[in-house]
């Protein structure tokens, strides 16, 4: 009874508290990638085929590497977007957000598709939501 009172007290002082959540640092290629992300680029997309825009910012960027999520993202989806000497970041946000898509960069050490961006659905832009 009386470790159960102690093992208590401690809990709400805190001072059993589990360790924040580490974040972890990104892996050489994902970090290379966030730095594409900043690069100044021009589109106009009107009606464009996801693929094609994703491949002509690519043209653009060639260190840009990207993958649609299979079966969810549809490389067919049709993209309107234009931006002038804007960044990929912008970019990549004017385009999704009218569709609902995002996108996260892998960083995964080992991972063939580490340092590529992932398009998928949802809000992300760069780094996965918070649950």
């Amino acid at each position: 009874m009386r470790y159960l009172l102690s093992l208590t007290a401690l809990l709400t002082l805190g001072l059993l508290a589990l360790p924040a959540e580490e974040k972890t640092a990104d892996t050489p290629k994902a970090a290379a990638t966030r730095k594409v992300l900043k690069k100044k680029i021009t589109v106009n997309f009107k009606d464009e085929r996801l693929k094609d825009a994703l491949d002509e910012i690519q043209d653009q960027a060639k260190q840009f590497r990207y993958r649609l999520k299979p079966v969810v993202v549809s490389g067919n989806t049709a993209i309107t977007y234009k931006g002038t000497n804007v960044t990929i970041e912008e970019a990549l946000d004017g385009m999704f957000k009218k569709n609902g898509l995002g996108y996260v960069v892998i960083s995964h050490k080992g991972d063939a598709y580490d340092g590529g961006v992932f398009i998928i659905q949802g809000k992300e832009r760069g780094n996965p939501l918070k649950k």
